[in-house]
């Protein structure tokens, strides 16, 4: 459904990713893994033809839905307007009749996602989707992992992020990117804790602990030993 041979993908001067290849077929359900700022939109937006790669092609054979960390609309227009316009009017939504300037960042992601499942919904479809989760509560979250493994279950290919660690979609495979590939792992890395609408910044020095949070690794669980 997806093919990208040897693309150099840049933001101005800074090379992000350099000649990356990556084949991606029906069923599959791909997370592009890394730190932040290491260059996972940049990837998602060239492989989704939102920008051209600096060198290299990508060629997409489905129809592809791209759903950015944050959607920005007209603020009078409203979301069902917008999902029309975009080839997915059937979308089932509540926020149809809303204009998008109403909507939280929350629910203007459930607009985007609407658009995406629909998409899948009509046959195969190429889903690239960079943080989908952001912004959804819990009982959502659960919903659109399930949703998204049956689109892939009926042929469409996910390729998303998820630096958060909130989803609750088992990928396939996971891509990790923003190493070199022959350095060493970083000894020590930079995460956010959430608790509720509380958020802290804790360093983790343990170096095992660090390379694997930086090769995209997220705690799932967490507790005291005995």
């Amino acid at each position: 459904m997806l093919h990208a041979e040897a693309i150099t993908v840049a933001r101005g001067r800074h090379v992000l990713a350099r000649d990356l290849s990556l084949r991606v077929c029906a069923g599959e359900l791909v997370h592009v893994a890394g730190l932040n700022g290491c260059g996972k939109t940049s990837l998602l937006r060239a492989l989704a033809g939102v920008v051209e790669p600096r060198r290299g092609s990508v060629i997409r054979a489905a129809p592809c839905w791209f759903v950015p960390e944050r959607l920005e609309l007209p603020p009078r227009l409203r979301a069902g307007r917008f999902l029309r316009l975009s080839g997915a009017g059937d979308a089932s939504l509540d926020d149809a009749q809303r204009r998008c300037g109403e909507l939280s960042k929350g629910r203007l992601q459930r607009v985007a996602l609407a658009g995406a499942l629909e998409y899948a919904r009509r046959g195969p479809a190429l889903l690239v989707l960079d943080e989908p989760w952001a912004g959804l509560d819990g009982a959502a979250r659960a919903g659109l992992g399930a949703e998204l493994a049956a689109a892939a279950e009926r042929g469409s290919a996910v390729i998303f992020t998820d630096h958060s660690g909130d989803g609750t979609l088992r990928a396939t495979r996971t891509i990790g990117i923003g190493t070199d590939g022959g350095g060493a792992p970083p000894a020590r890395v930079r995460i956010e804790l959430a608790r509720g609408a509380d958020t802290k910044a804790v360093v983790v020095s343990d170096p095992a602990l660090a390379a694997r949070l930086a090769a995209g690794w997220t705690v799932r669980d967490a507790g005291p030993l005995p």
